[in-house]
């Protein structure tokens, strides 16, 4: 009797998962940089994990790099649960492939057949997906199993919903408020297209604007600093408008890309740690030097006619402070 009605029960469970209604979706974070809209119904019990009590649960990591190939990345991914007793005999239904807001990623669905695995007399099937999906600096991987089928069109929707963070990159003039920035504590350089935070009050450097004015680059460039803490911050603007007037997009784009490299070329003659990457979407170059027991780290990029170099030295916790430092980093357009 207690099988019989432990059957029931599951059977219930199933007809209750097919009256699907309209599934309401919640934007939630997944770390400081991405979003993503998963339904309503999840509740989150660890980090990256979470479930709803139809029995299904769904995990999510975010991976500070990128895959050379999705297709062998989500094929690994797949094998690497494949080894546990809860996945293990899973048959693949079919593979998704899409293209949406800058991300690629690749969607595959599996079935288990759960006939015998104490279950009575339902025999009631897991459905199980995977997902690899990523822009151009960090992957993400999800994973979810449950015994809904109907999930599955919820985890499409949420898997092609992944989306950066909203920046201040993308608003008007109209949309951007000064007033709200300083209190959410940026610094704001309005001549120089960008906010910050910064442990310090970051001035123009009136020492170096002295010594630019004595190599006659006084016009172009404006480096502002602060040393607090026993931390140096650095900043670098240089208005290029002068040279890149007149300039397309291709020819701006051109320009920019042989920049990187001159000052790659120049690092590599001064054995300067240094390599090409993504900051915030925009091509720069990373590099970093240690001297007298403090390290440096830098980042170098242009944005449109300016190119700006955001530095942080310090004596430990270079890493963390350096990424606190450029994360904040946002331009706005005026």
């Amino acid at each position: 009797m207690k099988i019989i009605i432990a059957g029931l029960a599951l059977i219930i469970l199933i007809i209750s998962c097919g009256n699907k209604t309209p599934t309401k979706f919640v934007e939630t974070p997944l770390s400081k940089n991405y979003f993503i809209e998963i339904p309503i119904k999840f509740k989150k019990f660890k980090e990256n994990s979470w479930k709803f009590p139809e029995h299904t649960y769904l995990g999510i990591v975010v991976a500070n790099e990128t895959a050379s190939n999705l297709e062998d990345e989500l094929k690994s991914y797949v094998n690497y649960y494949s080894s546990q007793e809860m996945f293990n005999g899973q048959t693949f239904v079919k593979k998704e492939k899409f293209e949406i807001n800058g991300f690629k990623g690749l969607i595959s669905y599996y079935e288990k057949d759960n006939k015998g695995k104490r279950l009575g007399l339902v025999n009631l099937k897991s459905y199980i997906v995977y997902a690899v999906i990523q822009d151009n600096t960090n992957r993400i991987l999800l994973n979810s199993i449950s015994f809904n089928n109907n999930i599955n069109d919820d985890l499409s929707k949420s898997i092609k919903s992944i989306k950066l963070k909203k920046a201040l990159v993308n608003k008007t003039q109209n949309d951007f408020d000064e007033t709200k920035a300083q209190i959410e504590g940026f610094q704001v350089f309005k001549n120089e297209n960008f906010i910050i935070k910064c442990k310090g009050k970051l001035l123009l450097d009136i020492l170096r604007v002295e010594q630019l004015e004595q190599n006659g680059l006084s016009d172009n460039s404006k480096p502002f600093h602060v040393f607090v803490k026993g931390i140096d911050y650095n900043i670098n603007v240089s208005d290029l408008s002068n040279v890149l007037e007149g300039q397309n997009k291709e020819e701006l784009s051109k320009h920019n890309q042989e920049d990187l490299t001159y000052y790659q070329t120049k690092f590599d003659e001064m054995a300067i740690k240094n390599q090409r990457g993504k900051f915030k979407n925009i091509d720069a170059v990373y590099y970093q030097n240690s001297q007298e027991n403090r390290q440096s780290k830098a980042v170098y990029f242009h944005h449109k006619m300016k190119s700006y170099m955001l530095q942080v030295t310090s004596k430990q916790n270079t890493d963390k402070l350096f990424n606190e430092f450029i994360n904040s980093f946002e331009i706005i357009k005026l």
